[in-house]
């Protein structure tokens, strides 16, 4: 006789409040020389180097995600005129949550004439943790259902004759900010953030026999 299964989806979530913040900077430097275009790009990029140094922050956790030079542009008398080049670099690292740390960085950056636009996303320093939270509840989620469904259907749940998972990766999601630093700002920028928690969600589907 053939064994009579349920199949049931369980969706698993779970927050958690940010220990790490991930900051990308992007330094855009348009110049009428290809050359000119490169050096300002990297004497900006290195202005953020000497602020993170001079803040004892681990140089080498300061990442290119980006480099690029662009051809610029300018719409004149029915045709495209070349007026130069942009050279693009963004960089990313991650900082404890700290407002006066992030505070103190970003004021430096002002000072050093870099200017690079800021986006800011809330992390977790370990975000393995928390996916086996996810799934853990996600599995809780799929058992909780399935003992609805055979309830109300009049038989009881079985063993386990199926776990399927493994066709998404845990998403795990913050809501990003950003701002633009430049040389007219005040030199002391002190950020008041509350930042929401980390989010995760996940699904898996389990199959049971019935009794």
């Amino acid at each position: 006789m053939k064994t009579r299964t349920i199949r049931v989806q369980g969706k698993g979530s779970a927050s958690q409040a940010p220990d790490r913040i991930s900051l990308f900077f992007s330094v855009a430097h348009p110049r009428p020389q290809y050359d000119k275009a490169i050096e300002g790009c990297n004497a900006r990029v290195e202005a953020i180097r000497s602020a993170a140094s001079e803040l004892n922050l681990p140089g080498a956790d300061l990442k290119t995600v980006q480099f690029g030079v662009s051809n610029e542009t300018q719409y004149e008398n029915g045709r495209y005129k070349h007026i130069g080049y942009t050279a693009m670099h963004q960089l990313c690292m991650e900082l404890p949550v700290d407002q006066n740390l992030v505070g103190k960085f970003l004021s430096s950056l002002v000072q050093r004439g870099a200017e690079p636009q800021v986006r800011i996303n809330f992390t977790v320093a370990d975000p393995e943790a928390l996916k086996q939270r996810v799934l853990a509840d996600a599995v809780a989620n799929a058992k909780a259902r399935a003992e609805v469904i055979a309830t109300a259907a009049g038989v009881k749940l079985g063993s386990i004759a199926d776990i399927q998972y493994g066709y998404s990766e845990v998403v795990i999601s913050s809501q990003p900010s950003e701002m633009m630093l430049e040389s007219c700002c005040e030199s002391e920028i002190a950020p008041n953030f509350d930042p929401k928690d980390v989010e995760a969600e996940d699904t898996v589907t389990v199959t049971w026999e019935l009794e």
